[in-house]
């Protein structure tokens, strides 16, 4: 779909007072051509620990026990994708709420460190049909990261599914908003990261944590030839505009070659 863009929403980068009205104007704009998916995972730890669960990780994914799984669909696809859709509607986006299950959208196996990480999936492939259907409609799908297969529901993350839904859709754009603005090599934020550059940095071990599967998602979403994918910070109104015009803070990764890997904005 031409003019495409999918928006993932992590970290806590829209918890601000008014955050969700100014990402439902920046939205506006491209009604019937912006796809949002959404994470939660600290509104999921909170919960987790209401309930006695401790959280724990692996290369920056969540390990996903059997109590765990049913605090993240009852959080994710519940109560996170209702509390964005209904800020967004009532800020002139007509958002449709679903999870990655809804209409097969996402086909998914267990994750190939299942063994450490349980009910956690992998995204083997997408059906579109759904997405396109309600963009054609010029309606926004807010989409949060439960999977599901044989039955069996499966935790994913979110960055994953916003990579693998740009591509299937022919978007031009991915951008993975979080409260980081960006990545960090040698102590400073980058502005561009190519693709030889960004595997070096997942090489060097100076990446860790959750900025591990923001990589991949983006090394995954430009492979698939998307344009450009940036892990971006969210800055206030104007945003997502700013970041696609490359004036926000963030990292662009590209399939372009870069001379080197360019300080970020203003930094």
């Amino acid at each position: 779909m031409s003019g495409a863009i999918v928006v993932k929403l992590g970290g806590r980068a829209l918890e601000a007072v008014g955050a969700p009205a100014e990402l439902a104007a920046d939205l506006v704009a491209f009604a019937g051509r912006a796809v949002v998916v959404h994470g939660g995972g600290a509104e999921v730890t909170a919960w987790s620990e209401r309930l006695g669960l401790t959280a724990t990780f692996h290369a920056g994914r969540r390990v996903t026990d059997g109590p765990t799984l049913e605090v993240a669909t009852a959080v994710l696809a519940g109560l996170a994708n209702k509390r964005l859709v209904a800020a967004l509607r009532a800020h002139g986006v007509d958002a449709v709420g679903l999870a990655a299950l809804d209409g097969g959208t996402l086909r998914v196996v267990p994750h190939p460190d299942a063994a450490e990480l349980g009910a956690v999936g992998a995204i083997e492939g997408v059906d579109g049909a759904l997405l396109e259907t309600l963009l054609a409609a010029g309606r926004t799908p807010v989409v949060a990261s439960i999977g599901a297969a044989e039955g069996a529901l499966w935790n994913l993350n979110a960055d994953d599914v916003a990579a693998a839904i740009a591509p299937a859709l022919g978007a031009e754009a991915l951008v993975l908003f979080s409260d980081t603005p960006g990545v960090r090599l040698g102590g400073a934020p980058v502005a561009t990261l190519d693709r030889a550059a960004l595997d070096r940095a997942r090489a060097g071990g100076e990446v860790t944590g959750g900025m591990l599967p923001k990589l991949e998602a983006a090394a995954a979403a430009v492979d698939g030839g998307v344009a450009a994918a940036w892990i971006a910070e969210w800055n206030g109104p104007g945003s997502l505009a700013r970041v696609l015009a490359g004036e926000g803070a963030g990292t662009r990764i590209t399939n372009v070659p870069v001379t080197k890997e360019t300080p970020a904005h203003g930094r």
